[in-house]
């Protein structure tokens, strides 16, 4: 480094260290003093303007403002890249300078359009921060400058074609945009030589076989899929080219394409050249591959669509055939499947055939798990009747057969769910309790009689397998007394008895010692401890599914949907367990992590992906980052994590303030296929019967932020902070809607239209003159009497048991509460998150020397002290509550409770007798301990809240 080098550096590292301690004054007074001495360069101006930009007085913010808006269209134009960068980032922040964000760059572009360095910076800022058409302008500015690099032409198509598929992007950008990637893509298909032996291609020739699926995802962007056929044709670019050299996902693009295209009769001839019987061994290797059901999928679609005996008769042929050639091929059986009852549905085949058809479908894959779920697309077409004889077959066939190794009593799993689906679930309200327990049993029995790795010879073996097909069996127990329980048994509060959802954990808390690692076993006990109030068990399932990456987008919303509601609070400490195990605020904040991590990450992947010419994946993680940052779960986590943290105390989470209050649409990308489901088609999925309340979604997020909005506000003007002078106050009717479906509970709804009319007391509390008089009595109003309702639900005066409690704990005597539920806490810190909002304003509105607008001081004062009496009589509930668990002889009914069903009637001998075999007494002894105390510290984290 020169001595002139060394001198600038320090200089400017004095600014710096100014500007890192907020002195914005003496950053200033050095740059000026620099200029004064006749360093007057661009790169100094445009610096004092960022400075300028950044300061709180307003008048040296327009300044800095007018400054660098003033250097950006100077003349000649900006071309130093570390001037060029303060800019660019003063621009960001000003907000809504797009526009000359990229005209900086593009101007310094064409003064300098040798300097690859200023146009690379200028792609780089654009691809980096989504601003798809800057970036193209850069791209296209590249290659017109550096043709012999030809990556910057394929940049430049790529970016048209994003331009072109952008929601955001205009109609007339979409089409322009789409119709130049179309042409610049066709051009470099056409350049390819037609020779294969001509090894060297025009520079922009497609080279690759990722270049390809580029124009496939273009043309496809453009409705153009006869066109991809052919060229997937051609021999210079086509599947058979030595570009792509009959890569698999080039034909699953032609299998696509020929149906998108309805080109059926070229699809079917194409459909059966590539289930062509081999006859050398290179073929039936080739085969394996060629046996995949995208290209039966074409056969049968085109079949159906040509629609003439001939062409029936001939498929019919081709999947005999390869049936005779493949007899193992699960896609070759499903087709012939799939034929009949085409053929039925036409009317060409009766019911009995269908059956028929069905029953050798089963013969041939009654051991294998996917069996109950290929047939649930044929069986629903049959009547009653024909399904019930099919079931009975199952049933029948099951017993005969024997099956080997991993797949021995599979036909039983699948004969079972075949039972459950199509003659219980189907009709489940006539369903009767010795039909549930005679289900159960036999699945309870099968499970038992099932050898599994623990039970073998080698018992090491144990440790490699992490589940077993028989562990379905365990499943299917629990979820048949939870599913079919609610019409026989005298249930207090809702369908589902809290009494069976205590006896399936049983069941899954068993199923566990043996495969500790099943992901549907334990997805289950985590939502049923949530719904039986025994958070710390759930946080304690849950850790055992060793949730990672994306599963915190898809996944965790299992165990994190009003968490903050149900366990807000740490649970004891587990030996060897991580914080977040334990910690809900942990396991929030660790799930947050993961979307900060991924956008980091995302943005890397797809700027390596561009590099190296990955197109479609780099299309793939620009998609993927931005579902990630528009995540409805990620939108919740962020609210939740605050309300914890209002409620239990935690380090502050201001951190996530700009993220819960962000406004912008919301994506769902929440899965529940991990959930097995065996119910008839056309019902509610199992896991939808097992939910905590509604799924949240819009409407729960802005209700969230309006609470989320108040606290802050309450918060900040303790703090004497300015809260926005005009801030948007919702109606009740905006966040709840017209519609009678409510993603909320109806505690929820009730906290939020209290909430909005305490925010429009704050907001008139802070001086605003946005909420009227008349509005401030109304909302007083509506205040007094929440609480005072909230007051009677929880009396207890004359009676042991309050109105809420009736409704959210579980009873097996009339008058009292055995134990809580989720409701119970669900209620109980909603309140606890609006009372805390009510103290804050009315101790705000009673601080003396308070400037702001004045309030009726014995209202106010009637109001904190209703307030307080609401927290004193949840706090007793909880208390009464409390002293059920705890009291003497509780444990050795729970036990009674989950064996022979004391409290609900008599069960069968037949049930009692294979609960009392499958639940190991010592265990069952240590499931119901636990279950009792994790009741009692969640009620001890209630008791912990204060106002």
């Amino acid at each position: 480094m020169s001595t002139n080098d060394a001198v600038f550096q320090r200089r400017n590292k004095q600014i710096e260290d100014a500007i890192d301690a907020q002195n914005l004054k003496q950053a200033l007074q050095l740059i000026e003093k620099r200029i004064k001495k006749g360093e007057d360069t661009p790169f100094l101006k445009a610096w004092k303007a960022h400075i300028l930009h950044r300061h709180a007085d307003d008048v040296h913010h327009q300044r800095g403002i007018a400054e660098t808006l003033g250097l950006c269209k100077a003349e000649p134009a900006v071309t130093d890249l570390d001037t060029l960068d303060i800019l660019y980032e003063t621009l960001q922040r000003m907000g809504g300078q797009e526009e000359t964000m990229r005209a900086i760059w593009e101007r310094a572009s064409k003064a300098k359009p040798q300097v690859r360095d200023i146009q690379m910076r200028w792609f780089s800022y654009a691809f980096e921060g989504d601003d798809w058409k800057s970036a193209q302008k850069a791209a296209m500015s590249l290659q017109n400058n550096f043709p012999k690099k030809r990556k910057y032409y394929i940049w430049a198509i790529f970016l048209c074609y994003l331009l072109a598929v952008d929601e955001a992007s205009s109609e007339i950008d979409r089409k322009l945009f789409g119709t130049l990637a179309y042409r610049m893509i066709s051009k470099a298909a056409e350049s390819v030589p037609s020779d294969p032996k001509e090894l060297l291609s025009p520079p922009r020739a497609i080279q690759t076989a990722e270049e390809l699926l580029l124009l496939v995802k273009i043309y496809e962007s453009q409705g153009r899929h006869a066109e991809i056929v052919r060229i997937l044709d051609s021999e210079n670019v086509g599947i058979k080219s030595r570009i792509v050299q009959n890569d698999w996902s080039l034909i699953g693009v032609k299998l696509s394409s020929l149906e998108k295209a309805e080109m059926w009769a070229e699809g079917l001839t194409y459909a059966k050249e590539l289930l062509a019987i081999p006859s050398t061994e290179e073929e039936k290797k080739a085969i394996k591959e060629r046996d995949d059901w995208a290209v039966w999928h074409l056969l049968l679609t085109a079949t159906q669509k040509l629609n003439s005996p001939e062409t029936t008769s001939e498929t019919l042929k081709v999947v005999t055939e390869f049936i005779a050639s493949q007899p193992k091929s699960r896609n070759a059986q499903l087709a012939r499947l799939d034929l009949m009852h085409a053929n039925f549905q036409s009317g060409s085949l009766t019911q009995e055939d269908l059956v028929s058809a069905c029953q050798v479908y089963f013969d041939h894959s009654q051991s294998k798990l996917y069996c109950f779920s290929d047939l649930l697309g044929y069986l629903p077409s049959l009547d009653r009747g024909s399904v019930s004889k099919f079931v009975k077959y199952a049933s029948d066939a099951s017993k005969q057969s024997e099956g080997t190794g991993p797949f021995k009593g599979v036909a039983v799993i699948n004969a079972l769910k075949l039972e459950y689906c199509f003659l219980m679930s189907s009709d489940a309200a006539t369903v009767s309790r010795e039909r549930v327990e005679d289900f159960v049993s036999r699945s309870l029995k099968a499970y038992r009689e099932t050898e599994r790795p623990t039970q073998s010879s080698d018992p090491s073996a144990a440790s490699t397998i992490e589940s077993q097909p028989s562990d379905d069996l365990c499943i299917l127990a629990a979820m048949g007394l939870v599913r079919f329980s609610g019409g026989w048994v005298s249930g207090k509060h809702e369908e589902i008895p809290d009494i069976m959802l205590i006896r399936a954990a049983a069941i899954l808390e068993r199923l566990i010692v043996d495969s500790p690692h099943n992901y549907q076993g334990l997805l289950l006990l985590v939502r049923l401890y949530l719904r039986l109030g025994a958070g710390s068990l759930a946080l304690k399932a849950f850790s055992k599914l060793s949730v990672k990456q994306l599963q915190f987008e898809t996944v965790a919303h299992n165990l994190f949907t009003r968490l903050a509601t149900i366990h807000p609070h740490s649970a004891p400490p587990i030996e060897g367990a991580e914080y977040k195990d334990f910690n809900p605020q942990s396991a929030f904040v660790q799930a947050l992590n993961f979307y900060r991590s991924a956008d980091v990450t995302s943005t890397k992947n797809r700027s390596n992906g561009l590099e190296y010419g990955s197109y479609v994946n780099t299309q793939g993680t620009i998609e993927l980052q931005k579902r990630l940052k528009q995540s409805v779960s990620r939108r919740m986590w962020a609210l939740e994590v605050k309300r914890v943290q209002r409620l239990v105390g935690g380090d502050p989470m201001s951190r996530y303030d700009d993220l819960a209050g962000d406004s912008s649409p919301l994506i769902d990308q929440r899965t529940f296929d991990a959930f097995m489901n065996c119910e008839a088609p056309g019902q509610h999925t199992f896991e939808e019967l097992v939910r905590l309340g509604p799924l949240p979604q819009d409407q729960w997020v802005r209700s969230a932020q309006i609470t989320d909005k108040l606290l802050g506000f309450l918060r900040d003007m303790a703090a004497q902070k300015p809260i926005p002078v005009t801030p948007e106050i919702p109606s009740f009717g905006d966040i709840v809607g017209t519609s009678t479906e409510s993603d909320m509970t109806g505690w929820e709804i009730q906290c939020t239209k209290t909430n909005i009319s305490l925010l429009k007391l704050v907001v008139y509390l802070s001086g605003s003159n946005s909420v009227a008089p008349e509005q401030v009595d109304e909302s007083l109003s509506q205040v007094e009497e929440w609480l005072n309702g909230q007051l009677k639900a929880l009396a207890t005066e004359g009676a042991l048991v309050s109105p809420l409690m009736s409704e959210t704990t579980i009873f097996l005597q009339p008058d009292t509460p055995y134990a809580p539920t989720w409701r119970f806490f669900h209620a109980i810190y909603s309140i606890f998150d609006s009372i805390k909002a009510v103290v804050s304003f009315c101790s705000l509105a009673l601080k003396k020397g308070s400037k702001g607008a004045k309030l009726s001081k014995e209202r106010v004062e009637g109001l904190k002290d209703l307030g307080c009496r609401v927290h004193q009589s949840a706090l007793t509930n909880v208390r009464v509550v409390k002293k059920q668990v705890t009291e003497s002889g509780k444990l050795g009914s729970l036990i009674d409770l989950v064996v022979a069903g004391r409290g609900t009637g008599e069960d069968g001998p037949q049930l009692r007798d294979e609960l009392e075999k499958t639940l190991n007494t010592s265990s069952l002894e240590l499931f119901c301990g636990e279950l009792m105390e994790s009741w009692e510290e969640a009620l001890g984290g209630l008791l912990a809240v204060r106002l």
